[in-house]
């Protein structure tokens, strides 16, 4: 009798841990992950290397996990923690490391950080982080400092990382040149950036005036402008037509002023020569059909 009591006993004590464990589980379930923090790999790839094994899919049991240590081997990974919201809920946050630029090095990228110092090396070549040209190496490696960038090169490239992340006019090519200036790249347009002084205003014009340029070739000099500067200069390179029509309508200027014998016909030509004298080599500093275009700080127009 005792001994059926005893089985009685211990059946009833394994059928209520196997239910307390049954409502356990089922009460602290994860059914729901958000990942936040992640640029450079997917929700997916974040929640495989961190969920895994026995113990991912309770709430309670997953603070036991070590997602550090899971994400060791990720390279663009300098920390996540997990965060649980509810019962049923998780938060992943990720901490990329913040890479700034990259520069091309034998048969790799090295992407470096705002320091200067190489984070990863890899061959991908990740969105919205600028490849830097200009730069001369021999030998660097991971956790080393690139030779050549200084504080104010760091902070040039830095305010065009923050420009593409916004998702702006993104440069084709990003240079230093030998100066260490800034130089960026649209198509045929170069935009002469200078050092990293009044960089934000630099920044705003250059928005402003670049989708104005689509097409054309020349130079857009931003080196010296500043809060006060009303003007940005463009010197354009003409196309052939445009230096065409150009000569010929000097030649039918000309052609008007040698001819004109009466008073009427020299009003003619004064008034013809004070709309050519917009773009005089006295007021711009360019020769008459270079190119020259002023955009104004007002509206970016240009005016030719």
């Amino acid at each position: 009798m005792d001994r059926k009591k005893h089985r009685i006993f211990w059946g009833c004590l394994a059928a209520a841990v196997l239910i307390a464990i049954a409502v356990f589980f089922t009460c602290f379930q994860i059914t729901s992950v958000k990942v936040e923090g992640n640029q450079n790999y997917t929700e997916d790839e974040i929640k495989k290397m961190v969920l895994s094994g026995p113990l991912s899919g309770n709430s309670v049991l997953v603070r036991f996990l070590d997602p550090d240590e899971r994400t060791k081997d990720a390279e663009f990974i300098n920390k996540i923690w997990l965060e649980r919201t509810s019962r049923h809920s998780l938060v992943i946050h990720v901490r990329e490391k913040e890479l700034i630029g990259y520069v091309k090095f034998l048969d790799g990228n090295l992407y470096f950080d705002r320091n200067g110092i190489v984070q990863v090396s890899t061959t991908d070549e990740l969105e919205n982080i600028p490849n830097v040209e200009g730069l001369v190496l021999d030998k660097v490696g991971v956790g080393e400092k690139i030779p050549g960038l200084d504080k104010g090169s760091l902070s040039l490239i830095l305010s065009v990382t923050k420009m593409m992340e916004k998702g702006d006019q993104k440069p084709d090519r990003l240079v230093l040149d030998e100066k260490r200036q800034l130089v960026l790249y649209y198509g045929k347009v170069e935009a002469r950036m200078g050092y990293d002084q009044n960089m934000d205003e630099k920044m705003s014009r250059l928005l402003g005036i670049i989708p104005q340029l689509e097409g054309m070739e020349g130079v857009l000099h931003l080196e010296n402008v500043d809060e006060t500067s009303k003007n940005v200069v463009f010197d354009k390179v003409l196309s052939e037509a445009e230096q065409k029509a150009l000569k010929e309508k000097g030649n039918d200027s000309g052609e008007e002023t040698d001819s004109s014998d009466t008073g009427d016909d020299h009003e003619d030509s004064d008034s013809s020569g004070d709309e050519d004298s917009d773009h005089s080599g006295e007021d711009s500093g360019y020769e008459a059909g270079s190119g020259y275009e002023d955009y104004g700080s007002d509206d970016g127009s240009g005016e030719e």
